[in-house]
């Protein structure tokens, strides 16, 4: 290694620098330099790099990927973000207080070795920036050249600089040794924007002060099958609930993040900061974006709804994988019963004419992204806390913005009592590509497909074609970006719920920080394995949007022409319970102190609809096609599922959720028709509506039933062949120290005779093992007219 007579401990390079550098005739003596020498000139083994730059112009941003096509031939698809940009964020500059920035990212790298163990310490950071995208297309680049219509725009705005710092012990990838991990990504507002048929003129979803901080202790490697895998413990190890805390177990810390944006922070409960995962959803309508000289910014936008996570998440781990549905690589096994076939996880690709049927038609094709992550949530008293309850696991839910109120899980338990495992999430094994296709196959659920239904030996909830879930009606196939969950779990319970403000509510509407913080009430709202399709590509609306007069509460309609959408398609299901009865999908108050539960328990649903989602006068507005949502749940109370031996090999559950026991009625139902509605962000804190978020629209029902059934020998009543149009007004309410919810409904809304609501069986059904178990019809019933309102509040005791 030579010396440099001049010499600095860390070198910035602009542009201008590096120009200087290479134009300049100047020559010093070299000679050669020790590491020991090294050491002593720049205090590490390593080098600081700092890269500052005026504004980056990219012309094309594009990711590739192959899909299957209906004539059993791929195609490579890209998905393109078209005039990328990336500026100073000048709101922060002109607000900071730091006076006038550089726009750039620092990066520090430091090696070490231990013996035979090498160390690497990587910092990275990065100022404020706005990064913005002109306009996005999904294009085919085989068997020729073709692009979707461009839609949108985006930006990225980060209101502070952002850091990402990875430090190892042995090597970059190594299963054996803990290495921490850092992503301080803080309140990040990123903006999508839809053209109104104005030019320069969108309306916005904003997803505000985006947090994703986290630090993570764990190991990082590369497995031939499961890809990059992050995990917090090491190797195969495992730590349950009752491991004390060592080396061997890391864990992630997600914490909280003071908001530079936050007004009258001393009133929040959280006093001016957000969760330290902060999802937070606002809409803006009618926006002027220049794109010359593109400026986004918060103003007038209105909250939506917002979601958090805060606290320390054990065992958990991240997995990012290659994908093929031709035959390369099968999905790793989640440890749930597999509905789906393992490679062709989405069916065959499909037009108006054709289905394939070949490995080459596969909808997912011979490449594709897959991504799992999971993690175990923490609770009082939990040994990886190491004694500091501070840090145990909270969710959050409530309206987005300042002057609003909110709730708070705490205390997360796994559905058993006395069980040694702890509450968790699981996404399942989640699959994106792009695709060429009208229909996507969605996993059949047993339950639903073998649940009695009509009174007939053979009439059943569902059937095979059910699961084939259409994405569009159009002539020719637009190419879409494809979304696929396969067996998603959360499970896990509140036993601590607690009312929480925002910043900015006024003095009265204050909740403390240490207000409820021995609450031993809470909501249960656990999901188990979940499947899910979602498509998306681009499309345009003419017709009917929806809003509320906030000051009479009622609906009012207006309609709009070529407004820029996303076309939608959604397909969800779930799986009431596991075979022991200890997952759940289910609804549940509970009593955290005396473990008693009352609500709708082991949900198997089916909901499968397409159609198109825009952001029209600020609201989110989605239009669904055939939407048919179909579920078999169960209406219950009593006592918590338990071990009856916590240290027993082999436990058994008590009461557990497949026994009729505490069942009260049972409940079915199948829905078929076409849904047109908005989602009215109405969360801000105010005189007429309080702290609410609406959902307003119209259901033109084209045939439904709805059966209640006794628990014991399944005798229902049914009203069946149900038809006609209902416009609905539904709010869930959030106030200081209740939950409210408020149902609207008026049936034939135009006083059109064709839209009379009509039942036109009501049915007796025998019990399941009658002699004759055939339907025992009472009559019909029509509402030619007509509304029902309904209000209830969930106040807990003190």
């Amino acid at each position: 290694m030579k010396r440099i007579a001049k010499t600095q401990r860390h070198f910035v390079l602009t542009a201008l620098a590096s120009s200087i550098l290479v134009l300049t005739q100047s020559a010093y003596a070299l000679q050669e330099l020790q590491d020991r020498d090294l050491r002593m000139v720049n205090g590490q083994d390593g080098v600081s790099l700092q890269l500052e730059y005026d504004e980056v112009k990219i012309d094309q941003l594009y990711w590739q990927d192959q899909a299957g096509m209906a004539n059993n031939v791929e195609q490579s698809l890209r998905a393109v973000a078209n005039d990328v940009r990336v500026r100073k964020n000048m709101a922060y500059d002109a607000g900071s207080g730091a006076g006038n920035y550089t726009l750039g990212t620092h990066f520090k790298i430091n090696t070490g070795s231990n013996g035979s163990k090498t160390g690497l310490d990587l910092h990275i950071e990065s100022q404020p920036t706005t990064i913005s995208v002109n306009n996005f297309q999904i294009c085919a680049q085989t068997p020729t050249v073709n692009c979707n219509t461009a839609i949108g725009n985006f930006a990225i705005q980060t209101g502070s600089p952002q850091v990402i710092a990875l430090s190892t012990r042995d090597g970059l990838f190594n299963s054996n040794s803990q290495s921490s991990l850092q992503l301080g990504l803080k309140n990040i507002n990123l903006y999508t924007g839809l053209g109104t048929g104005t030019a320069n003129q969108f309306n916005q979803l904003i997803l505000k002060n985006f947090n994703f901080n986290f630090l993570g202790k764990g190991a990082m490697y590369v497995d031939a099958a499961k890809g990059m895998i992050l995990q917090t413990n090491l190797g195969s190890a495992s730590a349950s609930k009752l491991n004390s805390p060592n080396t061997t177990y890391g864990y992630v810390d997600f914490t909280r993040v003071t908001d530079p944006n936050q007004l009258g922070a001393e009133t929040g409960t959280y006093t001016g900061t957000s969760a330290g995962l902060n999802i937070e959803l606002m809409t803006k309508g009618n926006v002027t974006i220049d794109p010359n000289s593109p400026v986004y910014n918060l103003d007038n936008s209105k909250g939506l709804i917002r979601v958090g996570m805060s606290g320390r998440t054990v065992n958990g781990s991240l997995q990012l994988r290659g994908t093929s549905a031709n035959g390369l690589a099968a999905p790793v096994d989640n440890n749930q019963t597999n509905t789906h076939t393992l490679n062709n996880v989405l069916g065959f690709a499909s037009d108006a004419n054709t289905t394939a049927n070949g490995a080459d038609g596969t909808v997912i094709g011979s490449t594709g992204l897959a991504l799992r992550l999971r993690g175990e949530f923490t609770q009082k008293g939990d040994a990886m806390l190491a004694g500091d309850d501070s840090k145990a696991t909270t969710l959050e839910i409530g309206g987005a913005g300042s002057n609003t109120f909110g709730f708070e899980f705490g205390d997360l338990s796994p559905l058993v009592i006395n069980s040694n495992q702890r509450a968790y999430f699981d996404s399942g094994n989640v699959y994106i590509n792009l695709a060429n296709t009208r229909h996507l196959k969605m996993p059949e659920n047993s339950v639903l497909r073998n649940s009695r239904f009509g009174g007939t030996a053979t009439g059943t909830l569902t059937t095979s074609a059910d699961y084939l879930q259409q994405i569009h009606n159009q002539p020719e196939n637009p190419y879409s970006l494809v979304i696929a969950v396969r067996g998603a779990d959360f499970q896990a319970l509140s036993r601590r719920g607690r009312f929480t403000s925002s910043s900015g509510v006024s003095a009265a509407n204050k909740i403390d920080p240490s207000t409820g913080l021995n609450n031993k009430w809470g909501l249960g709202l656990p999901f188990y394995n979940v499947n899910a399709n979602i498509a998306t590509y681009a499309t345009s609306y003419t017709g009917e949007v929806f809003n509320l007069n906030n000051s009479n509460n009622m609906v009012t309609r207006s309609t709009v022409t070529d407004s820029q959408r996303l076309g939608l398609a959604l397909g969800l299901s779930t799986e009431g319970r596991n075979s022991d009865g200890s997952k759940t999908t289910s609804i549940l108050i509970v009593d955290g102190d005396k473990n008693y539960y009352m609500g709708l328990r082991n949900i198997d649903m089916l909901l499968r609809g397409y159609g198109s989602m825009g952001f029209e006068s600020g609201n989110v507005n989605v239009e669904l096609k055939d939407l048919l949502m179909v579920m078999a749940a169960e209406i219950a109370a009593g006592y918590l599922p338990t071990y009856n031996d916590p240290n027993s090999a082999t436990p058994v559950i008590i009461n557990a959720f497949n026994t009729k026991d505490d069942v009260l009625l049972g409940l079915k139902l199948k829905f078929l028709g076409d849904m047109n509605f908005s989602l009215i962000p109405n969360n801000e804190i105010s005189a007429n509506n309080g702290n609410r978020l609406s959902v307003v629209g119209r259901y033109r029902l084209k045939d439904g039933t709805l059966q209640v059934s006794d628990p014991i020998d399944d005798a229902s009543i049914g009203l069946d062949n149900m038809s006609g149009l209902i416009q609905f007004n539904n709010a869930i309410v959030i106030n200081k120290d209740n939950v409210g919810f408020n149902f609207g409904f008026d049936f034939n809304p135009d006083r059109n005779p064709n839209d009379v609501f009509r039942v036109k069986d009501i049915n007796f059904y025998p019990r399941a093992d009658a002699a004759n178990n055939r339907a025992q019809r009472l009559g019909e019933m029509v509402m030619t007219g007509g509304q029902i309102r309904s209000e209830f509040m969930l106040k807990p005791r003190n």
